[in-house]
């Protein structure tokens, strides 16, 4: 018994260590506000260039130090009515099955979050030297297209992936 209590009580410090304490984040101008943790900084410019082709940089992002997870905003230039969203799904769900053919899949649906409807797709993606945990959102803010993504490594999922969660559920759009 003796040897369970502190195995119990290893379990239990060692999960409170990694605590992470989350904070209010407007991003895109205050039109979107989401939940992030406290220690996340906006990602350097060199970080962004070694993850981000020109041709693909986003309009904005946070990480923690090392890059390894990361919240990633892309309000692109495509046009997009809040009415559009079934068929933008389908085909940004479309091509992703077709880019990522060995992709693990978690969701692939549309939800109602915060009064607002959301694309969502999570799933685990080859990378160079790793695979990465990707958790995305898509909406319309502003007529454009928005995709926000919580990314990590899978060597980090446990116990990042529940947080992603829980970032990705505060997401509201204020628009």
């Amino acid at each position: 018994m003796k040897k369970v209590l502190i195995v119990f009580a290893l379990f239990m410090s060692s999960a409170a260590s990694f605590a992470v304490e989350l904070v209010e984040f407007e991003a895109l101008n205050g039109k979107v506000v989401l939940q992030v943790p406290k220690k996340f900084a906006p990602m350097s410019t060199e970080m962004l260039n070694l993850k981000f082709p020109s041709s693909r940089r986003p309009t904005e992002a946070l990480s923690d130090e090392t890059g390894s997870v990361s919240v990633v905003f892309n309000h692109t230039g495509s046009a997009m009515r809040p009415s559009d969203l079934k068929a933008v799904y389908e085909e940004v769900s479309k091509s992703f099955h077709n880019i990522y053919p060995s992709a693990t899949w978690i969701r692939d649906e549309i939800i109602e979050q915060n009064g607002h409807g959301f694309m969502v797709l999570e799933l685990v993606t080859p990378a160079i030297d790793t695979k990465i945990h990707n958790i995305i959102y898509g909406t319309s803010v502003s007529g454009r297209f928005l995709i926000v993504s919580f990314n990590t490594t899978v060597e980090l999922s446990d116990p990042w992936v529940s947080i992603g969660n829980k970032i990705m559920a505060s997401l509201r759009v204020v628009d």
